[in-house]
């Protein structure tokens, strides 16, 4: 359902299907005077449509939707002709749900036990170039990437696999910066670069390694050996 917007405002969609979760995100989110709920939705179809009528800045997402997953709606915002960042809230944190939404483009993963009241300085940390994660997923990640199994390990390494990946430099630095958690304004500070300069370096960074986010950049970079 459409709710009130601002044009001066990055507006957020927000998807959830629990009525009690969902009007509490609604709160969160209005406590931002950067942000503005462009509407809601309660199903993986519902919000298809919201998704394509209200063209929003942000998709604020749950994976575990009555009729469908909301990785699908994120692969949808991802690939978008907008730009639309997309953000999972979900009581669901097993490693497959969390890997597959953040491929499909997720900047960010909260568990519904993360107090919710924070939730648009989420929101905001990832307008700004942040990865904001809950523990357990963050754990996920980090299982992901450093504890492959054997076979896993010899097929990212096999050179009919590894993918002929180059980074210069300075993106090097930038990414390594972002895999300690920095945002864009403090990898712009400590590598003395504007925050422009930054974003250019990181969108080449996601092109070169066929990615859509920081977590996934640190995450495929890392499993090559560029990290």
């Amino acid at each position: 359902m459409p709710l009130s917007q601002s044009k001066t405002k990055n507006r957020v969609l927000i998807v959830e299907d629990d009525p009690n979760t969902l009007g509490k995100l609604v709160e969160g989110v209005q406590k931002s005077g950067r942000l503005a709920v462009c509407g809601t939705a309660a199903t993986l179809k519902s919000g298809i449509i919201a998704l394509n009528r209200l063209r929003p800045d942000f998709l604020l997402v749950d994976v575990g939707l009555p009729d469908g997953s909301g990785t699908d709606l994120i692969a949808m915002a991802t690939n978008a002709n907008w730009h639309c960042d997309c953000m999972v809230v979900s009581v669901f944190g097993d490693q497959t749900r969390v890997i597959d939404a953040i491929c499909a483009g997720a900047k960010g993963y909260l568990l519904k036990t993360t107090e919710l009241d924070h939730v648009a300085l989420s929101i905001e940390s990832v307008i700004a170039g942040g990865s904001p994660m809950s523990p357990k997923i963050a754990r996920h990640l980090l299982t992901r990437v450093f504890n492959m199994t054997p076979a896993e390990t010899a097929r990212a390494d096999s050179p009919e696999v590894r993918p002929a990946v180059q980074l210069t430099k300075r993106e090097t630095e930038v990414l390594a910066a972002i895999a300690k958690g920095y945002k864009r304004q403090e990898v712009a500070d400590i590598l003395d670069i504007t925050v422009g300069t930054v974003g250019n370096h990181i969108n080449n960074i996601y092109q070169k390694l066929q990615v859509g986010s920081n977590i996934a950049a640190v995450a495929a970079a890392s499993r090559i050996g560029l990290l």
